[in-house]
């Protein structure tokens, strides 16, 4: 019996910043993909990266976009403000939709994004490529072995120097109206990884969210003046979990202290991926020690020293690959996890507005 063969699938992409330094080299390294358009903001920007990869078609118009090259696969990467609208159109020209996290502004957009999937009957996925870093990946499947025993505590912690500097400029990271801001661009990473972890779902959450006095403004690129910083660059979380399981999640990008971790703390030991790069782990009695990882852990396009999300990104993308063609065998990061996601950035907002504690329906 021959094997069935695939014509790669047609990859439309929007977005000229992450897309170009990581998705735009992941989709063309990987067989089963073909980059056919790139989409961005700034014409001239967008025509240069093009040219660089040897990309054809380029657009400023996504929704022309759309309706010229007709792709199977739109992956966006624009600020979060755009994901809805995007995403919407892409689904609606028949593409299936890889979307950036977090997925919107809020569930209400989420949501409908979710129902257009399903009413569309699309493949949908969130780029939560962090996943499958070897570490973050060899983690998962030892908690799954039963390495740290019943799951006490999860504990992320991120504190960098990424906006200490008050010259940086301002552009839309620096905007709350279009999704910027630490709790966004990393909370939503590590609330995903601790749902991914542990297979539970959070319901409910306290959290101080913090835009620092002294950084409230900073400087136009263009050197015409200054302008407001409205997001955030501080966020604890303190999250309750199914079955009693608490998550601790402290993000600083003004912290000259530099240190990342994710830890799982449990009845019989604890597992703490080190700067996205080790993973080090001890049983009940044991001392701390760094856990060699198997390299069938490791992705596609592996080169950490190079381009450390080139490799879990291609990863995701062959999985959403598989799942178009439907030989799905690993559950994908999908829109109900975004919007289970978005549901706990919600509530994480009205708690530190409101100064409370604040219970997650579904």
């Amino acid at each position: 019996m021959s094997e069935t063969r695939y014509e790669p699938l047609r990859v439309a992409l929007i977005g000229t910043g992450f897309g170009a330094r990581v998705q735009l080299p992941g989709f063309l390294g990987y067989s089963d993909t073909l980059v056919v358009a790139l989409c961005g903001a700034h014409e001239q920007k967008t025509k240069d990266i093009a040219a660089q990869y040897g990309v054809k078609a380029v657009y400023t118009d996504y929704e022309q976009m759309l309706v010229d090259v007709k792709p199977d696969l739109v992956s966006i990467t624009t600020p979060p403000k755009f994901h809805n609208p995007m995403t919407v159109a892409a689904f609606q020209a028949g593409a299936h939709v890889l979307c950036e996290k977090p997925l919107a502004m809020n569930v209400a957009e989420v949501q409908e994004m979710l129902d257009v999937a399903k009413q569309t009957n699309r493949v949908h996925a969130v780029d939560h490529e962090f996943r499958y870093l070897p570490p973050r990946y060899y983690q998962r499947v030892l908690v799954d072995q039963g390495f740290i025993g019943e799951p006490l505590l999860l504990e992320a912690t991120i504190l960098a120097p990424m906006r200490l500097d008050p010259q940086r400029a301002w552009n839309w990271w620096s905007d709350a109206a279009q999704g910027g801001g630490v709790l966004n661009a990393l909370g939503s990473h590590f609330i995903d990884a601790f749902r991914w972890l542990s297979g539970r779902n959070v319901r409910a959450v306290t959290a101080s969210i913090h835009t620092t006095p002294q950084y409230n403004r900073r400087p136009l690129a263009d050197g015409s003046g200054s302008a407001e910083v409205t997001s955030d660059d501080t966020a604890t979380l303190i999250l309750e979990m199914d079955g009693g399981l608490r998550g601790v999640i402290t993000i600083s990008a003004l912290a000259g202290g530099e240190t990342q971790r994710l830890a799982v703390h449990g009845t019989e030991g604890a597992l703490v991926v080190m700067d996205d790069q080790q993973l080090w782990g001890r049983r009940r009695g044991e001392p701390l020690n760094l856990i060699p990882i198997p390299p069938e852990y490791e992705p596609p396009l592996w080169v950490p020293d190079e381009n450390l999300l080139l490799g879990p990104f291609v990863k995701l993308v062959g999985l959403m690959v598989d799942q178009i063609r439907g030989q799905a065998l690993l559950p994908l990061p999908n829109f109900e996890d975004g919007l289970a996601i978005q549901r706990v950035l919600d509530a994480a907002r009205q708690s530190s507005a409101e100064g409370r504690r604040i219970e997650i329906g579904v």
